[in-house]
């Protein structure tokens, strides 16, 4: 019995003995790697790291498109394969107000499509489910003016969903775009000048301009003349066509005036002087040629903003 004994506590104390010497032996390679590691001067070069990663994630972006394209250039190259617009008309802005004065205010702009799915043509892209319409160039548009510091929104409710749920049919859109455009406001106060973007269906000859051998959608404006204000909202579209004009004539396809049966008349400008309703191209017009107008109008856009606030304040 006392030889068991024996042998179960030699048993006992050896079991002991070499955990406390493991636990020791993790404790030690523990300090000795953190002495170590604090030692090391972990250097890694900033572009080369992040290369790495975008290239672990896509293995697409090209490193040089991180550092030299704007955001809304990386988008739009990325997304819909356009590539960087060297726009003829930056050196036109004459505003003598910084960017910096109109940057991270509340929104001004409000971009919104009474007929949202209009669309553009869209060859290659099928297949992947994407269809250029109106509602991208408002995104594209708001992106523009937001690099130059204008602070812009885009109507992201659906105008087809106003129209089912009051079982109007399609002719009652603007109808359905205006509730929208109120709610808008009643959200952003700060809000001022509204812009309904849409295509026309003209061809493509009428609809397409071709500036130093590049391809440009041409704008239309159309301006509703039943109701009692239309001439204050005419002379505010002229302002904006005349700078258009002014960078190059072909660009604008004019002011079409519009009243009378088979026709909205208003377009919601009853609202403000500052809603405008552009046709931006036409349905055989591609995304390229939208992109390059739209950089166009947005500075336009800019430069024609900020007279207005001057005129105001004198």
């Amino acid at each position: 019995m006392k030889k068991r004994f024996k042998a179960r506590n030699k048993l006992v104390n050896f079991g002991l003995k070499t955990l406390i010497l493991f636990l020791i032996g993790i404790f030690s390679f523990g300090a000795f790697f953190k002495f170590f590691y604090n030692k090391i001067d972990l250097k890694i070069d900033n572009e080369k790291y992040l290369k790495f990663l975008v290239n672990d994630a896509t293995g697409n972006y090209n490193i040089g498109d991180l550092t030299s394209l704007t955001s809304t250039e990386f988008l739009l190259k990325y997304s819909l394969g356009i590539e960087k617009v060297d726009s003829f008309v930056s050196k036109e802005v004459t505003s003598d107000i910084p960017v910096s004065e109109q940057t991270n205010k509340e929104p001004i702009v409000y971009l919104y499509n009474s007929h949202q799915t209009e669309g553009y043509n869209t060859p290659f892209l099928e297949s992947f489910n994407i269809n250029n319409t109106v509602l991208i160039a408002s995104y594209i548009l708001k992106e523009y003016l937001n690099d130059l510091g204008i602070n812009a929104i885009v109507e992201e409710n659906k105008v087809a969903d106003i129209l089912n749920n009051n079982n109007w049919k399609y002719g009652y859109s603007y109808k359905a775009s205006r509730q929208l455009l109120e709610k808008a406001v009643s959200n952003n106060p700060s809000l001022k000048y509204f812009i309904d973007i849409h295509r026309d269906s003209s061809s493509y000859q009428s609809t397409v301009t071709q500036i130093d051998n590049k391809k440009y959608a041409r704008v239309l404006f159309v301006v509703g003349m039943e109701h009692p204000n239309y001439l204050d909202n005419l002379k505010e579209t002229e302002k904006i066509n005349e700078k258009i004009k002014n960078i190059n004539v072909s660009l604008s396809r004019g002011i079409m005036q519009k009243k009378g049966p088979g026709v909205n008349g208003i377009y919601n400008q009853d609202y403000s002087k500052y809603t405008f309703l552009m046709e931006i191209g036409g349905e055989y017009n591609t995304i390229e040629e939208i992109n390059n107008t739209l950089k166009v109008i947005a500075e336009v856009l800019y430069d024609y903003i900020v007279e207005v606030d001057n005129e105001e304040e004198t």
